[in-house]
């Protein structure tokens, strides 16, 4: 039985000191996050009352089912910066599905990374990366991008087998936790997970990957049930956010 503190920590706890989202769904109309301005401005307000100072939009880019180009989330970005009532969103990537098509985008420079040349990819919540699909991680690790894996935990399919996850470190992948699988919002197979990886010390990063309203209220409801190492932790990984502070333009 492990030691869990007296007082509840939350999230907002953590983020007291400010954080950046380096992965959220905040840009409206344009995948499967805020749906309209309103929407938009609300996410931001909630993430800024848990904390979270600064964002960077990351929509989808999802061949088939968001076929989102470069042009099209930075139009997105713009009409944001024309109406927005804050500075919040401070610069706009993208979650690229992992995939072959990436080799492309890249001979195109058609990419869109966070600072530090970092590009947030995703593989499918269904089948694990291919030898193709790695072998195309491998040719944008040669030209000198940074690859972070947004949400190892929701990758149930490994979840018996965490020699699948020491492999991809040793490819050189970081991993970026969402905040909201500690707390079981995607389940409690993916929160088991997620503190397995968290205690293994594979986590770089945290995101929030917040989609909506709901998003936000679970992580202002909910405390970390976590043990004191494991708190101090998430602090380390938070404070390595900073590396994607930009200047706003």
């Amino acid at each position: 039985m492990f030691w869990i503190p007296k007082k509840k920590v939350f999230w907002k706890d953590l983020w007291k000191e400010g954080c950046i989202d380096m992965h959220n769904h905040l840009l409206w109309g344009i995948d499967d996050g805020s749906k309209s301005l309103e929407e938009t401005i609300a996410l931001c307000n909630g993430l800024q009352e848990l904390g979270i100072t600064k964002a960077i939009a990351t929509p989808h880019t999802y061949p088939g089912l968001w076929n989102n180009s470069a042009l099209d989330i930075n139009k997105a970005y713009n009409v944001y910066k024309n109406n927005k009532t804050t500075d919040f969103i401070i610069g706009v990537a993208s979650e690229y599905l992992a995939e072959s098509y990436l080799e492309q985008e890249i001979q195109q420079n058609s990419i869109l990374t966070l600072p530090g040349n970092h590009i947030l990819i995703e593989f499918s919540m269904l089948f694990p990366p291919s030898d193709r699909i790695m072998e195309s991680l491998f040719q944008l690790k040669l030209k000198g991008y940074k690859l972070i894996l947004a949400h190892p935990e929701r990758y149930l399919y490994w979840k018996d087998n965490l020699q699948n996850f020491e492999q991809l470190k040793t490819f050189d992948l970081y991993f970026q936790i969402n905040s909201l699988s500690l707390l079981g919002y995607y389940g409690s197979d993916v929160k088991k997970l997620s503190i397995q990886l968290l205690e293994a010390n594979m986590y770089d990063f945290v995101g929030t990957d917040t989609h909506k309203m709901d998003h936000i209220n679970f992580m202002k409801s909910n405390p970390l049930q976590l043990k004191n190492n494991q708190i101090n932790q998430l602090e380390i990984i938070i404070q390595a956010n900073q590396i994607f502070d930009i200047i706003s333009k």
